[in-house]
């Protein structure tokens, strides 16, 4: 198990109130797989194009089909920047 800790952004946690429990429950499950492995194939786990340029560069896991959490990873913790469709960024 990863050690590494979570943050989440003002923006993350706005938005998190916005989705159904059922959605909330599963990005909570994501993010224990996340944790848990990466590489995990369900996570779609890749950089954003128009953000990879930032340091570190913003990361994308998919939840659902229409919904993406976006995210750096710093030396010390994950930054949870926004979670929702993809009309979230940047």
């Amino acid at each position: 198990m990863n050690a590494m800790e979570l943050e989440l952004s003002p923006q993350f946690e706005k938005s998190m109130r916005r989705l159904d429990r059922k959605t909330r429950e599963l990005v909570y499950a994501k993010l224990d797989l996340f944790l848990q492995d990466k590489g995990h194939p369900s996570l779609r786990y890749k950089p954003v194009q128009s953000l990879k340029r930032l340091r570190p560069p913003v990361k994308e896991i998919s939840i659902t089909m229409s919904i993406r959490i976006t995210l750096q990873e710093f030396e010390d913790y994950i930054y949870l920047r926004n979670v929702g469709g993809h009309d979230i960024l940047p």
